[in-house]
């Protein structure tokens, strides 16, 4: 009997060595928790707008045939200087950074869009293919190998706040904030409220923040990782590199708006003339019922400069790409 409780223990720990059970271990080390989400990999985020393409809304036509989105009235940028502050690892980080009580007149500035390591905070890695972390999916603060850099940076964290002004003329209407790209994983506060979470770091991630804002002055706070469970599919030959590294944008919508489109070019055998096929989704944010009839007239009013508008813009994208070149 004792022989097989004996074999059965060293069958047990042979499996907890060499099988699943070996799994690295984050460290015990005190300080603040390291929250869930990073490590979840079926939560793509937490109150996001779904994708959409690429819109803008402008105060009148004029605005429109200019086609530069971040010159609409209704539209703000929030790229520039931000308070910011880095630790190595989520333990040491400030987590109550996101209410207005707490100063961080203290702290240093960094500049949106950017990243932190070309910037001085943390290390930059190129790895042409394997994880700069310990493997153990989802898991990304295990405990790697002591030569490996992320044993002491295991995951840092960047935590970035500034103040931002929403115009008087935008009260009554939808307010979206969005972020080309930020590499990894984040948390969004305003005023103090927490607002989401989001993770895929080479989309867009957009989030509704009408019932969190004011007009006048407004405080923003975002908490970025450098690795969630989404570093697993991130794993490229590339620089790693880490941070608010696009546009950050606020702009505002009537209530009622054309929320994403798809338009097709049915082209004829001759590839002279086409038919233009455009399907959109209208979204109703407020209460009341809209009558989709009442839309139709202003668009009809507008088609004969339809041609006129198709061909600019047409004449703009080929522009730019041939300057691209």
């Amino acid at each position: 009997m004792k022989k097989i409780i004996y074999l059965s223990l060293l069958f047990l720990m042979s499996f907890t060595v060499n099988g699943y059970g070996n799994q690295a271990k984050p460290d015990s080390i005190a300080g603040a928790p390291i929250p869930s989400e990073i490590e979840n990999p079926e939560l793509l985020g937490i109150n996001k707008e779904a994708a959409h393409a690429t819109l803008m809304v402008y105060a009148n036509m004029e605005e429109a045939l200019k086609a530069i989105r971040h010159a609409s009235s209704y539209c703000r940028s929030l790229n520039g200087q931000w308070k910011f502050n880095y630790v190595s690892r989520p333990e040491y980080r400030p987590v109550d950074f996101y209410k207005p009580s707490y100063d961080v007149s203290g702290w240093k500035e960094i500049a949106v869009p950017s990243n932190w390591q070309v910037l001085g905070y943390g290390t930059p890695y190129y790895r042409n293919e394997g994880y700069i972390f310990q493997k153990d999916f989802p898991r990304v603060m295990s405990e790697p190998p002591k030569e490996y850099t992320a044993f002491e940076e295991r995951n840092p964290v960047g935590s970035y706040r500034r103040e931002f002004d929403v115009p008087e003329n935008w009260q009554g209407r939808q307010i979206f904030l969005t972020f080309d790209g930020v590499d990894a994983g984040f948390f969004l506060w305003i005023n103090g409220k927490k607002v989401g979470y989001s993770v895929n770091s080479r989309n867009a991630a957009e989030f509704d923040i009408t019932k969190y804002v004011k007009s006048g002055k407004n405080m923003i706070s975002v908490e970025v990782y450098r690795f969630c469970s989404g570093s697993y599919l991130e794993d490229q030959d590339m620089w790693r590199l880490s941070g608010i590294y696009r546009n950050v944008t606020i702009w505002s919508t009537p209530n009622t708006h054309v929320r994403d489109y798809f338009i097709k070019t049915d082209l004829d055998s001759k590839y002279q003339d086409a038919t233009v096929d455009v399907s959109a989704k209208i979204k109703n944010y407020s209460s009341k019922n809209v009558n989709l009839k009442n839309l139709r007239p202003r668009f009809l009013m507008e088609a004969k400069r339809f041609k006129a508008l198709m061909l600019l813009l047409l004449f703009r994208l080929c522009y730019r790409e041939r300057k691209k070149q």
